[in-house]
């Protein structure tokens, strides 16, 4: 639920930038053509920041950095937005984080559980060879002869 809390505060921040965004490049008379030639920035993925739509921006694509950079060319203040985003951005990289590395034991104890195992057959093992081989002792003399004697 935290989560869905901070998404919706980072969605918001990133709409809020789009419209001040749009509002300038509207007032300015520029065109997404124009623009996205300077920027080296799809005219699809402009018009997704003006829309704040950021989550349909690829993951691979660093969209932060394209709202910033088109921000900058209109001049139009993002700061406090950028807190909001930064600030949520960040609890929920943590969130992940955490998720992650109590992911990453998983594999370690079930390693440690196999070693434990292996040990135990290759004690148990071990246990019925010495028995086993105590057994052929005891059934043999000292000299390695036969206790029983045969007699033809």
């Amino acid at each position: 639920m935290v989560e869905k809390i901070e998404k919706i505060d980072v969605n918001e921040a990133f709409k809020k930038i789009g419209k001040k965004i749009s509002e300038r490049r509207k007032s300015l008379r520029k065109k997404y053509p124009g623009i996205s030639k300077k920027l080296n920035i799809s005219v699809t993925y402009l018009k997704y920041i003006e829309e704040g739509k950021i989550d349909k921006i690829p993951d691979h694509v660093p969209a932060k950095g394209f709202v910033k950079t088109y921000a900058k060319l209109l001049n139009v203040d993002i700061d406090d937005e950028l807190v909001v985003v930064e600030q949520n951005l960040h609890n929920i990289d943590h969130s992940i984080n955490s998720e992650n590395s109590r992911l990453k034991r998983a594999p370690k104890a079930q390693f440690l559980y196999l070693v434990l195992v292996v040990l135990f057959f290759l004690f148990v093992f071990y246990l019925i060879n010495f028995e086993n081989n105590r057994k052929d002792k005891n059934s043999e003399s000292v000299y390695g002869l036969a206790n029983e004697i045969s007699i033809n």
